[in-house]
């Protein structure tokens, strides 16, 4: 469930179903448009008692979750548990930081591929 602060910025792209990449962009550029830093990672994580290798991106001290990597469909969430990162698999990651309009073009993109 997401936080109030997260949702309130993410409420446009959260009936989306992008890939956990597509979601780490979308996250990065969404808040490096409104000046904020984050970090995005790549980790091991616990979902309802199953390991996966996730996306996240950390964000003040929220950890936004962008999905599995190996997935193609997934919802922006919020990892609410932080014990359920493995901390010692965090990796860095420096995926490339998209425009509005590059972002905007990807989401009409995947919209249109998603319906053929």
């Amino acid at each position: 469930m997401l936080s109030e602060s997260v949702a309130s910025i993410f409420t446009p792209y959260l009936t989306l179903n992008l890939s956990a990449f597509d979601n780490l962009k979308l996250v990065v550029a969404v808040l490096t448009d409104r000046g904020e830093e984050c970090h995005a990672l790549e980790t091991e994580l616990t979902v309802d008692g199953k390991q996966q290798t996730a996306y996240l991106v950390r964000w003040n001290h929220h950890f936004i979750y962008c999905g599995r990597t190996n997935s193609y469909a997934n919802q922006i969430d919020e990892v609410a548990d932080l014990e359920a990162i493995t901390a010692e698999s965090i990796q860095v990651l420096q995926p490339p930081v998209l425009s509005m309009r590059q972002l905007e073009f990807m989401c009409m993109e995947n919209a249109h591929f998603d319906h053929c």
